[in-house]
């Protein structure tokens, strides 16, 4: 049994039970409010219970107890009140929360007419203040939003407070009694799927929780019916959706209700002396603002007119202000459902709407609600409200598109072409969803869509490009070596000799990092970025690419003092949180020794270089402190050389440390040769689940089969990483293939346990 038949059935068995805790010769009314209330309740939620009554204190509170302590004797969480009728109305016209609430009440047992006055009572007062209410209930409907987000976007949304959910809905419904608003058939159909989803996902988890977690959205998916998780992701996505454009609406004639009163109400509107109907103001051609609303001018013709859409779309984007509904069913049904081809015009248009910032989302899900956005883009269809896969990602494919596009304006990279950027955000992953590389499918989908927008060939070419390459910059940046000169020769030979083009994937990074969400940018990753775009740059330009020079003052100060000690440490900054360690060795300690104690002092290890001077050899870390502070000089000194004496058991001590931070044992790393990547090294990818000293454990594996590291480049991902490491052999060449099959044996007989 599952949605409205399980409702019905939870509503039944409480009214049953809680009718026979009331006792019949006294003059009370038992009312429920919440979901109770509104015959909606969910397995594991509260009770909302409203006592009226007509007694003496003293009696009254005999009455309660008598009804209350058997409902908390049954373990069900209860939320109560004991008033008057004349106390709950005074309390309902004082507090819009209360108001909205009481406004579900329903009677459950004792004295109905008793009831009924309060229903009446608090009724009469919300139609004459349900306008002016409503700026307060907008109020706190975005600080939910700010909160929790919103349903139509998020991967695991919060069914009832993330924006567009059931406490948008109840608000929905409230308007609508006081006659502001109908609630249209969809907004009533996509409440129902929120609640259907909100009492499997209390069933399931057994407790009460609004949140549809990522985990469970396979074994819900199956109760109600829908093919998988995504499925049933992509309905609760869409209903949160049409629920924030319905609440969206009724705001915003709330607002203009309270415009045309003054403020004053209705005594105050007869007061007043009558004036001419709202003043019209042009926007665009045949576009103007009208009592709020963005409107069509009275002599325009959509049937004529085939950018008339998108100027709408541009002057309620760049005005702030929603398009009318009746506007919006005028242009879906007088347009023409196919255009083959854009004028420039509506390219333009369009190009501005994408400039537009924050604005845009709300023009964009106005288009989409009425079915106008699949005429100018019918591709979105596949990917509206589309899961993501990953962990890193907050929302869904076409919120986080929309969002690259709003990122791509804002952030401080200065293209030549902010146009084709634009664009190239808002499909870079037009391809997801669809099967193979997202990347190459969607440039195909993203040139078609070009072509049709009008663009020149040479544009359709760069649009392309982006798309089939928006993530070469922020990959190769953060796993490959960008000191190596053939790094900087692989993207060049992927996007060719254009410094417009690098520009923009630049920008395109940039602004889809920042849109994925907290975990996928960091100014650390921008920084890497910016480096091998300068590199790349210089090398379009004709200037030679040579190794950084890694001896700097720090290195040189180094390498320079104390030249009798075994091990030297420095500490420089580096970028965000992360500090640089250098570490000079005159002996024959090996490098793994060195990630091992680095790993002993709890440091995680971001980028490492290695470089001989002067017959020593100088190791580059960027480290970041897995716990508290970082280790002094000294103190990581010390542990080196007690290392290389013996006096530490290294081996032994990071077991130790396994054995109270490893969750016990995990699968061999997977290993991938990087053809071609390096100049005189062969190129190893390690994926693998991060655990305690794992840079340690490779690098002694590569030790064991005669592969040192020349440099290794460290990406953490939640609970796994992926390193790459620049191998060669004692004489600095690349690996045979001898060597590389015994690499490849060493890792598989790493012991993880």
């Amino acid at each position: 049994m599952v949605g409205s038949e399980l409702r019905a059935r939870l509503t039944a068995q409480c009214d049953r039970w809680l009718a026979s805790l009331i006792p019949q010769d006294q003059f009370i009314a038992l009312v429920a409010v919440g979901g109770l209330g509104r015959e909606e309740p969910a397995p594991y939620s509260d009770l909302d219970l409203v006592l009226l009554h007509d007694l003496s204190p003293k009696k009254v509170r005999a009455v309660a107890d008598s009804i209350w302590y058997p409902i908390w004797d049954s373990g069900i969480g209860l939320d109560h009140s004991v008033r008057t009728v004349a106390e709950t109305a005074r309390l309902a016209a004082s507090d819009v929360k209360v108001s909205l609430g009481l406004l579900d009440a329903r009677f459950i047992a004792g004295n109905e007419q008793l009831a009924g006055e309060a229903r009446a009572r608090i009724a009469a007062a919300w139609r004459v203040n349900a306008a002016t209410r409503a700026e307060e209930l907008q109020r706190a409907a975005f600080d939910r939003a700010a909160a929790f987000g919103h349903v139509a976007y998020l991967l695991q949304p919060n069914l009832k407070q993330s924006y567009g959910g059931l406490r948008d809905a109840m608000v929905l419904r409230a308007l609508a009694r006081a006659q502001l608003i109908d609630v249209r058939p969809e907004a009533r159909a996509a409440i129902e799927t929120l609640l259907d989803v909100r009492g499997e996902v209390q069933r399931h988890a057994r407790r009460a929780t609004d949140v549809l977690r990522a985990q469970e959205r396979a074994a819900i998916a199956a109760s109600l019916g829908h093919e998988d998780g995504t499925a049933l992701l992509r309905s609760v996505n869409g209903a949160g959706r049409t629920i924030a454009h319905a609440v969206d609406t009724a705001f915003r004639r709330a607002a203009t209700r309270r415009e045309e009163d003054g403020g004053g109400g209705l005594r105050a509107r007869l007061r007043r002396p009558s004036r001419l109907g709202p003043v019209r103001e042009g926007l665009a051609k045949d576009v103007v603002r009208h009592a709020g609303f963005v409107v069509l001018a009275r002599n325009a013709q959509p049937q004529h007119d085939p950018g008339l859409l998108m100027r709408v779309a541009r002057a309620a984007a760049y005005a702030d202000l929603p398009i009318s509904s009746f506007t919006l069913d005028r242009l879906r049904i007088e347009t023409p459902e196919e255009l083959d081809r854009w004028t420039d015009e509506m390219r333009h248009d369009f190009g501005a709407l994408l400039a537009a910032g924050p604005p845009l989302l709300r023009v964009w899900e106005s288009l989409d609600q009425h079915g106008l956005l699949t005429r100018l883009l019918p591709e979105w269809d596949h990917v509206r409200s589309l899961a993501q896969h990953n962990a890193i990602h907050t929302f869904t494919v076409d919120r986080h598109l929309l969002q690259t596009a709003i990122e791509a304006g804002v952030n401080d990279i200065v293209v030549s072409r902010p146009d084709l950027l634009r664009v190239g955000a808002l499909l870079h992953d037009i391809g997801k969803g669809l099967g193979g590389d997202h990347s190459e499918i969607g440039a195909g989908i993203a040139r078609g869509i070009a072509c049709r927008m009008g663009f020149r060939e040479a544009d359709c070419d760069l649009i392309e490009l982006l798309v089939r390459h928006h993530l070469l910059l922020p990959v190769t940046a953060q796993r490959r070596d960008l000191t190596d000169p053939r790094t900087v020769e692989t993207v060049i030979e992927k996007v060719g000799s254009s410094p417009v083009t690098i520009d923009l994937l630049h920008a395109l990074s940039i602004a889809d990092s920042k849109a994925t969400g907290p975990a996928a940018y960091s100014q650390w990753k921008a920084d890497l970025i910016a480096e091998l775009v300068t590199r790349v740059r210089a090398a379009q330009a004709g200037e030679t690419i040579d190794e950084l020079d890694m001896i700097d003052d720090l290195a040189t100060d180094l390498i320079s003092a104390e030249p009798d000690e075994m091990v030297s440490v420095a500490i420089g900054r580096a970028p965000g949180a992360y500090q640089r360690l250098l570490v000079v060795l005159r002996d024959d300690m090996a490098t793994s020794q060195v990630a091992g104690t680095l790993a002993l002092s709890s440091l995680g290890i971001r980028r490492a270089r290695l470089v001989e001077v002067d017959g020593c050899r100088l190791l580059d870390h960027i480290v970041e402190p897995r716990f508290g502070s970082m280790p002094g000089v000294d103190e990581l000194t010390d542990s080196l050389n007690r290392v290389h004496s013996g006096a530490l058991d290294l081996r032994e001590r990071l077991r130790r440390k396994a054995v109270s931070y490893d969750r016990g044992a995990t699968d061999l790393p997977r290993v991938r040769w990087i053809a071609d990547a390096a100049t005189n090294a062969s190129v190893l990818e390690v994926q693998a689940a991060d655990r305690t000293a794992l840079l340690y454990h490779l690098m002694c594996a590569f030790e064991r089969a005669g592969a040192q590291v020349r440099s290794a480049v460290i990406e953490s991902y939640g609970p796994s990483v992926v390193d790459t490491f620049y191998l060669q052999t004692a004489d600095e060449t690349v690996l045979g293939a001898d060597c590389r099959h015994a690499v490849e044996m060493e890792l598989q007989r790493l012991g993880w346990s």
